[in-house]
């Protein structure tokens, strides 16, 4: 026998006031209650007893709890108790015999909204059962208005979070293109300065003192030396800056560095950086022992495929070369490089040199 027995009225289920849950032995009191139930349109489902109760509730999924007073009140109560802490629009009443006040008190206690004597509250059960309905709509209304402010909290939250994360892209963007800007700008200002310095030398010289000093200005302290161009393969030391050694004579060293850096960095183009020339030292040996260790940064002058001069720059490693001393460098070395090129050019145009052997033919005019 199923424990479970649904009574269908004419009426559709989707058109239905609510579903009931009738939990009782059968008998006049519970067929009179289902009975009355469907015929006002609820729907009623029914089970013998509260153990078979617990394994049905989850299908019925019931409006209203109908708990007969005749059987096991303890476990009634927790019944009612449990189903309620699950789903807290359930409301429960109980039917039968008449109450004595102790069991109206304990079944309020346990959650039960109303206790219907039958048959005397018969003719009430319609009124009764509409103000339990209220209420269970009003709880699922006030549910359904939790869970849909809940989504919209959600979903605020996260277009919070997507936006936020938004922000702080644009932020990073707008940081990192006021940065490049500034970066940029900080050059445009560097370069012209140091225009400015450098087009009133027209001394290979003082060219080359002019720039070492700006370069130190913007880069500190530091060893430099400048090789200019003598010949096929051949270079000499044009200026120096020792900073590091002021007892010691450092042109040994600097002839020895020019042999070993100026023949590879001619064909080089980009700015070089030696960041352990401790190899480097040794592989040389003698007077390259004092460079030992140091951090050295190189860059060439090219006019065209012509190297003009070599740069070489070093220091401590421990303060060495960084990225924005590359990033000045970078600038600085073109300006050189077409300041030295216009000198020498001019220099060479400036040279006195016999004019061209005249023609037979003129000599012979000229008699």
């Amino acid at each position: 026998m199923n424990p479970l027995k649904q009574h269908t009225t004419k009426k559709n289920c989707s058109m239905s006031l609510g579903r009931c849950m009738i939990i009782g032995s059968p008998g006049k009191d519970r067929d009179r209650l289902v009975l009355r139930l469907e015929t006002l349109g609820y729907v009623c489902e029914t089970s013998d007893s509260v153990n078979l109760a617990y394994s049905l509730v989850a299908e019925v999924e019931p409006d209203i709890l109908a708990v007969a007073s005749d059987g096991r009140q303890d476990a009634a109560w927790q019944f009612i108790r449990e189903v309620q802490e699950s789903t807290p629009y359930v409301r429960a009443i109980v039917y039968g015999g008449a109450p004595n006040p102790d069991d109206v008190v304990e079944a309020i206690r346990s959650g039960a909204s109303d206790w219907i004597t039958l048959p005397t509250d018969h003719s009430r059960i319609p009124e009764r059962m509409e103000q339990l309905m209220a209420r269970v709509r009003a709880h699922r209304g006030r549910e359904e208005r939790l869970k849909e402010l809940a989504n919209n909290c959600k979903e605020l939250s996260e277009a919070r979070d997507e936006m936020s994360e938004q922000v702080d892209v644009l932020c990073g963007d707008l940081a990192s293109a006021y940065r490049s800007m500034r970066s940029q700008m900080t050059d445009v200002a560097m370069s012209s300065e140091f225009k400015t310095l450098v087009s009133q030398e027209l001394d290979v010289e003082d060219m080359l003192r002019t720039s070492l000093e700006y370069i130190l200005k913007r880069i500190g302290p530091t060893n430099a030396v400048v090789y200019l161009k003598e010949g096929d393969d051949q270079y000499g030391v044009g200026a120096y800056v020792n900073y590091q050694w002021q007892d010691k004579d450092l042109m040994p060293m600097l002839h020895d560095l020019g042999d070993v850096v100026c023949k590879p960095m001619s064909n080089e183009h980009d700015l070089i950086r030696f960041e352990d020339t401790s190899e480097f030292a040794n592989t040389a040996g003698g007077s390259m022992k004092m460079i030992e260790g140091a951090d050295m940064a190189a860059f060439s002058c090219h006019r065209g495929e012509e190297c003009l001069a070599v740069f070489v720059l070093f220091r401590d490693a421990e303060v060495g070369f960084d990225d924005q001393h590359a990033a000045t460098l970078d600038v600085l070395r073109t300006i050189i490089t077409e300041q030295l090129s216009q000198i020498i050019r001019v220099h060479k145009r400036s040279r006195p040199e016999w004019p061209d052997e005249p023609a037979d033919d003129g000599w012979n005019l000229a008699a």
